[in-house]
């Protein structure tokens, strides 16, 4: 429970900046994609964190997709398996 709580923070201290998709080599990413095809398009993340409620349910995730060419990194957040957000982090 402590990791996850560290986690979250620690990925919130990152500025993200809002994106409306993400590139995948030649594929894109974007808003009500599966987790599994995001998977498939980008690779396994290089970070997870489980998203709770406040009962300790998990309710999603967020996870970290490290970019090719130096370009930015983003941050993937899923409600249940479906992607909800995009964010460039700096």
């Amino acid at each position: 429970m402590i990791r996850i709580i560290v986690a979250t923070l620690a990925l919130i201290a990152v500025a993200p900046a809002a994106a409306d998709f993400m590139r995948c080599g030649n594929d894109l990413v974007q808003r009500g994609d599966h987790i599994a095809e995001v998977h498939r398009k980008c690779g396994e993340p290089v970070r997870t964190s489980v998203l709770e409620n406040e009962y300790g349910a998990a309710v999603g995730k967020r996870e970290v997709y490290d970019s090719a060419h130096g370009s930015r990194d983003h941050l993937v957040t899923y409600h249940g398996e479906r992607v909800v957000r995009i964010e460039r982090l700096r």
